[in-house]
C-alpha cells in the first residue's frame, strides 16, 4: 500500500513500527517521496494471528496457508494508524480492486465493504474477510439461521444469476432462495 500525507510527520516510522510490533507482523516499507511511503505488511512465521487461507485446499481437504496478511490484519493495522493520524491518504490493492482512503472518516466507510471482495475464482468464490484462520470472521448470518427452513440446495436460473450480477456464490443463492419461501 502507499501511505500520502506524511509531510511534517517526523515520528510516522517510529509509528508504523510500532504498531506493527504490537499487532505482531512484521512491516516492510520505504519512503517513496517527501510526502509518500510504500509500507507492506509481512506475516512472521511464529505469529499465528493473521494468517490468510489460500484459495486451493491441500491434499487432505484442509486450507492452504498463504505467507500473506488477511483482511482482519489490514483492518487492525490501518485502524490502529488512523488513530494517530486521522488525515492520511492511502491507497491499496487487493486482488484487481484499488482503494483509495482520503482520511479517518473515509476509511471508516469504506473498509467494512472490502470484506466482501472476491478473491477467489467465479466457480470457487472467496471472499477477502473468509480468507483467514486468525478467528476474526464476521458472521452476517449463517445458513443454520433460516431454521426450520433449512435449504440445502436451490436451482438458478441463468436469467436469475444475470440480474444478480453474476454472483455464483453458494451462501448467497441459498439465503436469497430461503427469503423468497
Amino acid at each position: 500500500m502507499k501511505i500520502y500525507n506524511t509531510k511534517n510527520k517526523s515520528d510516522f516510522e517510529n509509528s508504523i513500527n510500532q504498531i506493527s510490533n504490537k499487532l505482531g507482523m512484521a512491516i516492510d516499507y520505504n519512503s517513496i517521496s517527501g510526502n509518500c511511503y510504500r509500507v507492506k505488511l509481512v506475516k512472521k512465521k511464529e505469529n499465528k494471528n493473521y494468517q490468510r487461507k489460500g484459495f486451493y485446499n491441500n491434499k487432505n481437504g484442509t486450507p492452504r496457508k498463504v505467507n500473506a496478511i488477511c483482511w482482519h490484519g489490514y483492518r487492525d493495522f490501518l485502524t490502529a494508524l488512523y488513530k494517530i493520524y486521522s488525515d492520511l491518504r492511502v491507497f491499496t490493492s487487493m486482488s484487481t480492486t484499488q482503494i483509495t482512503y482520503n482520511n479517518k472518516q473515509d476509511f471508516e466507510l469504506k473498509y467494512p465493504d472490502t470484506a466482501n471482495i472476491n478473491i477467489g475464482s467465479m466457480v470457487q468464490p472467496l471472499n477477502y474477510k473468509d480468507a483467514c484462520f486468525c478467528g476474526n470472521e464476521i458472521t452476517l448470518g449463517t445458513i443454520e439461521s433460516l431454521e426450520p427452513f433449512k435449504i440445502k440446495s436451490c436451482v438458478v436460473s441463468y436469467q436469475e444469476i444475470k440480474e444478480n450480477n453474476y454472483n455464483l456464490s453458494p451462501k448467497f443463492w441459498l439465503n436469497k432462495k430461503s427469503a423468497i419461501n
